[in-house]
């Protein structure tokens, strides 16, 4: 199947968002079918999550889950809300197969705010060298039920929807703001799209570095989203090659037409040469 766009929002927000969907997403179309509701409730009022877009990818479609209000998912740091749930804004990456490549969330939390998690060796070293967010990673998030004890929230709440393949990273980041106001974003990815198949030592030793890279581009993406976030794109997903320009229209040389030329007849010798 031919992927024109990687994130496109449901019709009904097309219809009554227009302007930004054409400025943001090249259309829009439905999840696949049997896919659950990724609502918990609609979200009202002025707080929205940011929008989630992607570049275009050969691996899958990325499919709009839902723009609903859901409880805190990150459970490592306090909660920087002050009711039960919050503006929640999640996509998903979903192979023909209905397998889920990745499902990144993205929350806010419109008044108050809350510092980041303990530092602890889930932290990337040097992401926040200006002191603003938090990000963290964890290759093997499902190894020994890390992620289902550490962020039993996020676990259950995506596992209700359908939404868990396995293997899977987790990335995440948090950035609070003094002004009022949190973000806090997670990715569970395939780890095949961000880590290259290992066959030498060399190969072992470095082959954490593009994971590493990705989720310090996620977490600029987090610190930046204002309205949208824009999710890099994975190393190692190829990206979906521009359109085949036309062929050039050739207009055919008009047809030849040989003419046939007969040989002349001989001439009989003449008499008085003979």
């Amino acid at each position: 199947m031919q992927i024109s766009t990687l994130f496109r929002p449901p019709r009904t927000a097309c219809l009554a968002g227009a302007a930004l969907a054409a400025a943001l997403l090249t259309g829009c179309a439905l999840p696949p079918a049997g896919t659950p509701p990724a609502t918990a409730a609609a979200v009202t009022g002025s707080a929205t999550a940011p929008l989630i877009t992607a570049p275009p990818t050969s691996v899958g479609t990325w499919y709009d889950l839902g723009h609903v209000m859901a409880p805190w998912l990150g459970g490592d740091a306090p909660v920087p809300v002050s009711g039960p749930n919050a503006p929640t804004r999640v996509a998903g990456l979903r192979r023909e197969d209905g397998h889920w490549l990745a499902i990144v969330v993205a929350q806010v939390a419109p008044a108050g705010s809350a510092p980041c998690p303990a530092p602890t060796s889930l932290h990337v070293v040097g992401s926040s060298a200006d002191g603003v967010g938090c990000l963290r990673l964890r290759r093997d998030a499902d190894f020994d039920r890390w992620l289902q004890q550490q962020h039993s929230v996020l676990y259950q709440w995506l596992d209700q929807r359908d939404l868990t393949s396995r293997p899977r990273a987790w990335i995440s980041d948090r950035v609070p703001s003094g002004a009022g106001g949190a973000i806090e974003t997670h990715a569970l990815v395939d780890p095949s799209l961000i880590e290259p198949t290992t066959r030498t030592n060399i190969d072992f030793l470095e082959g954490g570095q593009p994971g590493l890279q990705w989720a310090r581009q996620f977490a600029v993406a987090t610190r930046v989203a204002n309205g949208a976030l824009q999710v890099p794109p994975f190393p190692f997903a190829p990206q979906l090659a521009p359109p085949a320009p036309p062929p050039p229209v050739v207009v055919a040389p008009p047809p030849t037409r040989a003419t046939q030329v007969l040989p002349e007849r001989p001439q009989p010798p003449r008499r008085d040469r003979e």
